[in-house]
């Protein structure tokens, strides 16, 4: 290696060898670090190593939403069947069976238990039902005592006009456990009034009375 020297002075051994060694230091560094650029097939493998590791944080996000929203919204899947209970009558008091619970993105059984009988009054029991793809609990909880099943069909009855008075037909009643026959009668008209027939709907599986009047 050929340095040159300043005219007039002389190089000591020591200030030659320093200036090789920078001088060869500085070649090196330069031969070594070769752009990534210049080497195409380990940019493309680059690459393709932050696409592979982009797609898997996207399928990760996606599973994380998708347990967000079962979480947030409920299960998609049906309940487990409802377990058998052993339980004995007591008098005073009503069984209330057991039934399943989403808590934590799980079904968690509740066991059954003893409610205090309330007179005039019935228990039903929770349920799931599917509404827009996701089960959906209802509440149980006391109602009032009433038929499950639709009342008769409605007796034919003879009766005439009357001036004066409106005709208001007969209507099945509940009473006694049993569906009773409650004959029509007439009830004195009232001007710019007409009168609203009594009915039977269904509320939760219970027939409930909805009295008629007048209007």
């Amino acid at each position: 290696m050929i340095v040159a020297t300043v005219p007039g002075e002389r190089m000591t051994n020591k200030t030659r060898l320093f200036i090789n060694s920078l001088l060869g230091f500085a070649i090196s560094v330069t031969a070594f670090s070769v752009p990534a650029s210049a080497d195409p097939e380990r940019r493309r493998e680059e690459r393709r190593d932050e696409h592979k590791e982009e797609r898997h944080e996207e399928r990760r996000e996606e599973r994380r939403e998708e347990h967000r929203e079962e979480r947030r919204e409920g299960p998609r899947g049906a309940p487990p069947a409802v377990r058998y209970e052993r339980h004995e009558n007591r008098r005073g008091y009503t069984w209330v069976g057991g039934n399943y619970e989403w808590r934590g993105g799980a079904y968690v059984w509740n066991p059954g238990r003893y409610e205090a009988e309330r007179r005039g009054y019935r228990w039903r029991d929770p349920r799931w039902e599917v509404r827009d793809g996701v089960y959906v609990r209802t509440e149980g909880g006391w109602i009032v005592d009433g038929p499950s099943m639709a009342p008769p069909v409605l007796r034919e009855e003879r009766w005439e006009a009357r001036r004066g008075f409106v005709w208001i037909r007969g209507q099945w009643d509940w009473g006694g456990g049993q569906w009773n026959w409650v004959p029509g009668h007439y009830e004195r008209e009232r001007v710019g009034h007409r009168w609203r027939e009594r009915r039977w709907e269904n509320r939760d599986g219970v027939y409930v009375n909805v009295e008629g009047g007048w209007e």
